[in-house]
């Protein structure tokens, strides 16, 4: 939990550092693609500092107003960052297409290269970061924070390309491109990242509407299940599952043989025990239902 809290507390000071270089270097250069980088930063500030927050949340205990936790606040928030990119980045393409209809727009090419290297080094750098800290701690709140760095450190190394050839283009026969490429710049990115914060949106959306993990997990998890309840006289066994943030809920219904006669509750409880051994390490943190029945009406 505190590295994790420590991972967050970073990509707040850096979105809030790299936020306010993009739209102060946007305005002095007068770059569009330099504004979309900024507010692609600060909607990364603004969600950073809710991160702080739900990071926390998803750790407490049930209560009387969440039975079941606070898990689903997670693929909210991730849900939530999504849309918002998708929103900026839709304000952004319809601005850039319209400058290009238009004639395009001059911009200084020069501050705009000097920004896109500063950029570029921070948004790689605090990626990386969170990559390996999402790794450690296992948390989709980093998973996800890492991939809007490298969103970000894409949207630096493209504006530095695209301004490095406006310094080199500026002044040779073909300068009458140069107000065109900003707003291109502008269109190429978005087309180019946009699929990002839809997967980001999709992936969170089957969470929050419980969605039944891919095949291959279902398939792994049950395999541990049957594995654990080996031995045990059992006529059927109804394995449901879903994934909400870093937790996987598993409601495994057993319907046991006529031969299977446990002589106390605690027999039941060593079946419960078995299955738990054979989730333990299993990623997302697993949380497990046993429920006995001898009749198949009680699992279907």
């Amino acid at each position: 939990m505190e590295q994790e809290a420590g991972a967050l507390r970073l990509s707040v000071w850096m979105s809030m550092i790299m936020a306010a270089l993009g739209i102060g270097f946007g305005l002095l250069t007068e770059s569009d693609a330099i504004m979309l980088d900024g507010f692609f930063s600060l909607i990364g500030f603004v969600m950073a500092l809710v991160t702080i927050r739900v990071a926390r949340l998803v750790v407490q205990p049930a209560d009387q107003h969440f039975h079941f936790g606070y898990a689903q606040f997670e693929p909210f928030l991730n849900a939530a960052k999504g849309l918002l990119m998708l929103g900026v980045a839709g304000f952004a393409f319809a601005g850039a297409v319209d400058a290009v209809i238009h004639g395009g727009h001059d911009v200084k090419p020069g501050l705009a290269t000097l920004y896109a290297i500063l950029a570029l080094t921070g948004c790689l750098a605090v990626g990386a970061a969170q990559r390996k800290a999402a790794a450690r701690t296992g948390s989709p709140l980093l998973a996800v924070d890492s991939k809007n760095w490298l969103i970000d450190g894409f949207l630096s190394g493209v504006v530095l390309l695209v301004f490095v050839a406006a310094v080199a283009l500026d002044g040779t026969r073909w300068a009458f491109v140069v107000p065109y490429m900003d707003p291109g710049l502008v269109i190429l990115l978005v087309l180019g990242i946009v699929f990002i914060p839809l997967r980001i949106v999709r992936d969170n959306m089957r969470e929050i509407l419980a969605f039944a993990p891919d095949s291959a997990f279902q398939e792994d998890v049950r395999a541990r299940v049957e594995g654990a309840l080996e031995g045990v006289p059992v006529a059927s066994n109804q394995v449901r599952m879903m994934k909400i943030g870093r937790f996987l809920y598993v409601l495994n219904q057993v319907v046991v043989s006529p031969e299977f006669r446990p002589g106390r509750v605690d027999d039941l409880d060593q079946v419960r025990a078995r299955i738990a051994a054979a989730m333990e390490g299993f990623e997302p943190t697993p949380v497990v239902d046993t429920l006995f029945t001898e009749d198949e009406k009680w699992a279907e």
